[in-house]
């Protein structure tokens, strides 16, 4: 409730965490999502959307715009210079991505200039290079529903921390695109959305 959002600041998280869910819950239950990159990862960049309506100012047709716009340059870059593809490169190429995506769309919302909204979606890349896909069996479901949640909560902290930056950053959005790729390829194919390693092969349904 707004009560309990005004008397516990980190109730917020809560918020954003719900967004994403709610829309991977809808893709795992075989609803219709949008791909944002890709299925396994829709919910991050709608529920920093829903974040901004919600507790920063309401959303209309020019910020709806700006904001997809932006996601989507960026979604491109990726795909364009790397990949957006767990089978390829693991999560870091599909929740990843998104992080950045979303992480550079609500940098333009908050007033970012371009510099600011690439430094958003750099921070947001950088803290999700070498993420494993390792889906259990085989479904969009564990971790990928959580790790949505997580990963747009990372997205709106990588906005706030580019806005507030007065340094120049080390890394430049062009070098991380090329890392994460770099990474992807020397991924042990067990961590592709084989679900041949990690998790996948720790929680085994016995029945």
């Amino acid at each position: 409730s707004q009560d309990s959002t005004n008397s516990d600041p980190m109730a917020v998280v809560d918020w954003i965490n719900m967004f994403a869910l709610a829309v991977n819950e809808e893709n795992a239950a075989g609803g219709r999502v949008v791909t944002a990159p890709t299925n396994g990862a829709c919910g991050i960049v709608p529920a920093v959307l829903a974040y901004y309506d919600k507790f920063i100012r309401k959303v209309n047709a020019n910020s709806l715009a700006r904001y997809m716009l932006v996601t989507s340059a960026i979604g491109s870059l990726y795909k364009m210079n790397a990949s957006i593809s767990g089978a390829e490169v693991g999560c870091q190429g599909e929740v990843g991505v998104a992080c950045s995506m979303a992480a550079a769309g609500l940098a333009e919302l908050l007033g970012g200039s371009p510099g600011q909204v690439c430094i958003a979606a750099e921070i947001g890349m950088e803290h999700n290079l070498g993420l494993t896909c390792d889906p259990v069996a085989g479904q969009v479901q564990v971790p990928c529903i959580e790790r949505n949640a997580i990963a747009a909560v990372k997205a709106v902290n990588a906005a706030r921390m580019a806005l507030r930056r007065t340094s120049e950053p080390r890394v430049c959005l062009d070098k991380v695109i090329e890392t994460m790729y770099e990474t992807g390829k020397d991924m042990n194919a067990k961590y592709r959305e084989t679900s041949r390693g990690g998790l996948a092969m720790k929680i085994v349904a016995c029945d």
